[in-house]
């Protein structure tokens, strides 16, 4: 299999024009190289110290190792998509996972600690999409959309403060939404308030409880659970358990 690495660049002038010259450390010419190049195989350019993948094609002519390092390597073709992930490692092209790394330009090695955090990230990411999801709370038979944010459950509590300070049995003009995402203002009596605001804290404390519980389970799986690992599915889980 032909393998080809730029070791030098040149400006080359040819009477009216100029051109980039490529060679290898043999002081070949890649453009005379090229034709040594098995037609069926596939060239994958590649730089010679990150193996990061930088073009792949079955035509060499297309590829363009402007840099010294650059790599053209001819292998047995395969389907590649080139992606910011995909290297060369022992001969083929491999797309690594973002907890994956090189070690010694040929042995593909899991980062543990890297792997966790990616999931904390993950789990921290459900549990605040979980925490400002809408519920269904009905009112004389009507089921409506309360947003459960933060602020919203800030102003329940306010309100009812108020409202028993001003001996007041109902606030107006709470809005809900439909099912539709259109707007609908309606008047709660105290009692509504204080049971959607326990509905919100019970949501919230359930997400929390569910983030917490799965976050320090993580240092207890093995290695491959922790590359298996599917956070929305496990967060679900312990959600529905809490």
């Amino acid at each position: 299999m032909k393998k080809f690495i730029v070791d030098k660049i040149k400006i080359i002038e040819d009477k009216d024009f100029k051109y980039i010259g490529i060679y290898d450390e043999k002081d070949n010419d890649w453009y005379k190289e090229q034709k040594k190049f098995d037609s069926e195989t596939l060239k994958v350019m590649y730089n010679k110290d990150s193996l990061l993948v930088l073009s792949t094609s079955k035509d060499v002519s297309v590829l363009a190792p402007t840099m010294v390092g650059d790599v053209v390597e001819e292998i047995e073709y395969q389907e590649a998509q080139v992606n910011p992930n995909l290297y060369f490692v022992n001969g083929k092209v491999v797309e690594l996972q973002n907890y994956e790394t090189i070690k010694n330009g040929e042995k593909i090695v899991f980062n543990r600690d890297k792997r966790i955090e990616e999931i904390k990230k993950e789990l921290y990411d459900l549990r605040v999409e979980r925490d400002i999801a809408p519920f269904e709370f009905e009112i004389d038979g009507v089921a409506y959309l309360q947003n459960n944010r933060s602020i919203d459950q800030s102003n329940l509590t306010r309100i009812v403060v108020m409202c028993q300070a001003l001996k007041k049995t109902t606030f107006e003009n709470w809005k809900f939404y439909t099912k539709e995402n259109s707007e609908k203002y309606v008047n709660l009596t105290i009692q509504d308030m204080m049971k959607m605001a326990n509905i919100m804290q019970e949501q919230t404390t359930r997400s929390m409880a569910a983030e917490t519980l799965l976050t320090h389970n993580l240092e207890n799986l093995t290695d491959e659970e922790l590359k298996k690992y599917n956070a929305k599915e496990e967060y679900e889980k312990a959600y529905k358990n809490m």
